[in-house]
């Protein structure tokens, strides 16, 4: 029977080390070789074995961290392409929003250039003067109020050709104001005065005579403005002392178009418009055409 070696001697093996805590928060951590012939004794004490658990719990934090950043991190990377996308998506409707914008633009231009042309080549002389009766006296301060709140300036882009259409151009038949006014001069042979000047309040709306093509729009230094109308037959007629044009050159009016609103006094004479018709450039008594509106009385 083989005898056990005795406790105090030390069988044959390998190196190991024994970790252990004799008293308690310290640390003893002895290690021994294989040979046995260099032993080395680590003794941690209580406080550095509490920084080095405090070591241990920053690095793992660091360590979770770092892991947690890098995660983030490798997500939005992910997603950068798929942004990229849908950013050129977002360009590309951006540039054809553009394009329909700039279509739709010259589309409504065009609609107003062909319903202005429209308006103006379907009156003739009859339906313009059927559609222009004389306002009674009761209405004469309500749609004039109405129809210089309704009536907006000429658009110039929208002007036509200056040339006559002698099938929708009329004679300047047509009393040019909703009132008689007064008349404070008149053509005379025996002086220079041509035409009429009509007194009547400023800002009286002033209307054209008949169908036809504004020719010229020309403006002096007080602000006045002259307005000349070419009619059918080789009939002008104009207009003067005027306010707050409402045509444009080259542009087709039909007759009782609101052209202007009249303007105030000038000189001796009270407030009032100075109206002439031509005929072949030669001054004729406007009286002798006039058929309708309430000039010197009704004419109807």
């Amino acid at each position: 029977m083989t005898k056990a070696p005795p406790p105090s001697e030390k069988a044959p093996g390998r190196g190991y080390g024994n970790i252990y805590t004799p008293h308690a928060g310290s640390m003893i951590i002895h290690v021994q070789r294989e040979s046995g012939l260099a032993n080395r004794t680590i003794i941690l004490t209580q406080r550095q074995v509490r920084l080095l658990r405090r070591g241990a719990y920053i690095l793992g934090t660091l360590l979770v961290i770092v892991l947690v950043s890098w995660f983030f991190l490798a997500v939005q990377a992910a997603r950068v392409p798929q942004l990229t996308l849908r950013v050129q998506h977002l360009q590309r409707d951006v540039t054809r929003l553009d394009t329909l914008q700039t279509a739709l633009t010259a589309l409504e231009s065009r609609f107003q250039q062909v319903q202005h042309m429209l308006g103006a080549s379907s009156s003739s002389p009859a339906s313009a003067s059927a559609a222009a009766p004389p306002p009674t006296s009761s209405s004469k301060a309500a749609g004039a109020a109405t129809t210089d709140a309704a009536l907006a300036p000429a658009n110039a882009s929208a002007a036509q050709s200056a040339a006559i259409d002698t099938g929708t151009a009329s004679m300047p038949s047509q009393w040019p104001l909703d009132v008689a006014g007064t008349i404070v001069s008149h053509d005379d042979s025996t002086t220079a005065i041509s035409g009429l000047d009509i007194e009547v309040p400023a800002g009286t709306l002033v209307r054209a005579a008949g169908t036809g093509s504004i020719v010229d729009v020309s403006v002096d230094s007080t602000g006045a403005a002259s307005i000349r109308i070419a009619h059918r037959d080789g009939y002008e007629s104009i207009y003067g002392g005027t306010r707050n044009v409402r045509v444009a050159k080259g542009a087709r009016i039909t007759a009782g178009t609101v052209i202007a609103v009249s303007g105030g006094a000038t000189g001796s004479l009270p407030p009032h418009i100075h109206f002439e018709v031509r005929h072949n450039g030669t001054s004729v008594d406007p009286m002798s055409l006039m058929k309708r509106g309430p000039s010197n009385g009704d004419l109807q």
